[in-house]
């Protein structure tokens, strides 16, 4: 029950149909991306995760004062018009016979400066939506469970509909979804807090209250590290593994066989995500060690089975990593977002929970943009199921240190 609770406050429930739709169609969005990159240039797709990363810390790091100070329904669904216009692009340049990366470096920057300014409006208002503190934790879960449900229903879509369309083509359906969610936000009416000032936007706002807390700013910089090897593995290495291999598994192959893999991660994904919202609300940051930990442990699992795994089994054995990968993420990811949200004191202004978020942003996306920059290399030089290994056994032993060190802190207390 505590899971669904925050749904029966019809401004949470509209705020949430609207990232439904939206992060549904941003992750088809997502399989359809890559999926066209790796075909073009193969292992230099992630050049284009690069550009996107980039984009997204530029837009993170100038764009609050801009949003605080403006209507914040109206600006959320100017972002969402935009990019549906932006994402255009290659279906139409397909369509008349010249397929480029470059037509795919458009939405790539478009969507990546619309996020920059869509997530931390989202996670600013949340603590003046929801005011009671355990609800605000269920709350975080649902919201969070939005994104990996569309993981299963996002990937899912696209493969059913690649059978169908040209995998161009589904930019069209992302379009359209992002057009609904842009009118779901603005039927979320003036139940949205009032604007706040610019001066209490800024960037620097969030580079100083990160300074001042040394927990939050020491998981941060976990959290860069883990998202910049996740990004390695699921987002590079997974579809140029697949692509390579021409596997098939109980009839799928190619768009359809990868789209499927973020499924079952997916599936995973929402189960933990179950698991963390039911029990006890807890921000412990040794549970959230343990979680991104575990997550890589299940990325070198992958890597594993890309090594070693049998003729005709590849698939399965990349799925089975994704499924074990996906449990340990929301044990981090869910209280982090609280820790974010109650940064600055219980007094803080929507626009401080916005302004952590943004520092989180530009310091994840500039894990991912290294990760971008530098795996087209790693998989040259060392081979891509070599760089999954290693990767994901990085992700863990950070992790597990991190770990480590917080239990010592804690000893020296006591």
């Amino acid at each position: 029950m505590r899971a669904t609770a925050p749904l029966r406050d019809p401004i949470v429930a509209r705020l949430w149909a609207a990232l439904v739709v939206f992060t549904t169609g941003d992750e088809l969005y997502r399989v359809a991306l890559v999926w066209l990159a790796v075909e073009i240039v193969g292992r230099q797709a992630g050049y284009l995760s690069a550009a996107q990363s980039a984009c997204m810390m530029l837009g993170a790091a100038i764009g609050g004062t801009l949003v605080a100070s403006a209507s914040q329904r109206r600006a959320m669904s100017l972002f969402l018009v935009a990019g549906a216009v932006c994402v255009l692009v290659p279906p139409v340049s397909w369509s008349l016979g010249y397929p480029s990366f470059v037509a795919l470096i458009v939405p790539a920057i478009a969507v990546s400066v619309m996020r920059a300014q869509l997530e931390p409006t989202v996670q600013g208002n949340l603590p003046l939506l929801v005011r009671e503190r355990d609800l605000l934790f269920a709350t975080n879960g649902l919201i969070d469970g939005v994104r990996r449900m569309a993981r299963i229903t996002g990937p899912m879509l696209a493969g059913a509909l690649a059978a169908i369309m040209a995998v161009h083509d589904l930019f069209y359906v992302y379009a359209a979804a992002l057009l609904l969610a842009a009118y779901l936000l603005m039927r979320v009416g003036d139940a949205l807090p009032p604007r706040e000032g610019r001066v209490e936007a800024g960037f620097t706002m969030g580079i100083r209250i990160v300074r001042e807390e040394r927990a939050l700013r020491s998981l941060l910089m976990l959290k860069s590290v883990t998202d910049a090897c996740w990004v390695v593995v699921i987002g590079h290495a997974l579809p140029l593994t697949i692509e390579r291999s021409g596997e098939s598994w109980l009839g799928i192959s190619g768009v359809a066989a990868y789209g499927t893999g973020l499924a079952a991660y997916g599936v995973t994904n929402i189960i933990s995500n179950v698991i963390v919202v039911s029990v006890a609300p807890s921000i412990s940051a040794l549970r959230m060690v343990t979680g991104s930990t575990w997550m890589g442990t299940g990325l070198a699992t992958m890597g594993l089975g890309a090594l070693l795994a049998p003729p005709g089994m590849l698939l399965p054995a990349l799925y089975a990593g994704l499924a074990f990968t996906a449990l340990g993420s929301p044990f981090f990811d869910i209280p982090l977002a609280m820790r974010i949200q109650l940064a600055g004191g219980s007094g803080a202004s929507r626009a401080a929970a916005a302004a952590v978020h943004r520092v989180r942003m530009f310091m994840n996306f500039g894990g991912i943009l290294l990760a971008g920059l530098l795996s087209p290399t790693l998989f040259g030089t060392f081979g891509v199921a070599q760089t999954m290994l290693a990767t994901g056994l990085l992700c863990a032993c950070v992790s597990f240190a991190s770990m480590l060190t917080i239990r010592r802190i804690r000893a020296n207390r006591a």
